[in-house]
């Protein structure tokens, strides 16, 4: 299977970019740009909750929740940029808070984040779905098998903190 897939890896050098770009469908290239642009939102959005972050142990994992989603966008750019897909607009590199509004609470922010984790695995598994390249796929595979990752650590800290939503005791 490695071999295979190295000689692939070979072959793909050698291919101009209309070539590379046979060799997608339409739906990948969706999905690469949509995964990128939920990517570029999520990182502002992150950001913007990070300044109100006060708990040490939540801003630990929104800095690893960032760092993780920085790596998907540099692996996301360089699949578009190899298939000559237009890029999105980027958000600011730097979000700074003026205000500081007291709604915004740590448990709030877990709630935020742990919400946009869940809504965001089906699209995860609707872009392994619909990608027929292998490439493509096991980059999809990737990004859903951290943000799993993600969602489970984050999961155990709302439970410490008291932070998770508990639905009601069921009793026979």
């Amino acid at each position: 299977m490695k071999i295979l897939k190295n000689l692939e890896n070979l072959s793909r050098l050698a291919m101009s970019t209309g070539e590379k770009q046979k060799m997608i469908n339409v739906s990948e290239v969706f999905h690469i740009w949509n995964h990128l642009v939920q990517r570029y939102n999520v990182i502002h959005l992150t950001s913007l909750l990070e300044a109100f972050a006060s708990d040490p142990d939540l801003k630990i994992i929104l800095a690893s929740g960032k760092k993780t989603l920085g790596k998907h966008v540099s692996l996301l750019e360089k699949e578009m940029m190899t298939y000559g897909i237009p890029l999105p607009n980027r958000p600011p590199k730097y979000t700074k808070s003026t205000v500081n509004i007291e709604g915004i609470t740590d448990r709030f922010i877990f709630r935020r984040v742990l919400r946009g984790i869940q809504s965001f695995l089906p699209t995860h598994t609707m872009a392994l779905i619909h990608s027929t390249s292998p490439q493509i796929r096991e980059l999809f595979i990737t990004f859903l098998i951290e943000e799993l990752k993600l969602y489970d650590g984050l999961l155990e800290y709302g439970k410490l903190k008291t932070y998770e939503v508990k639905p009601p005791i069921y009793k026979i």
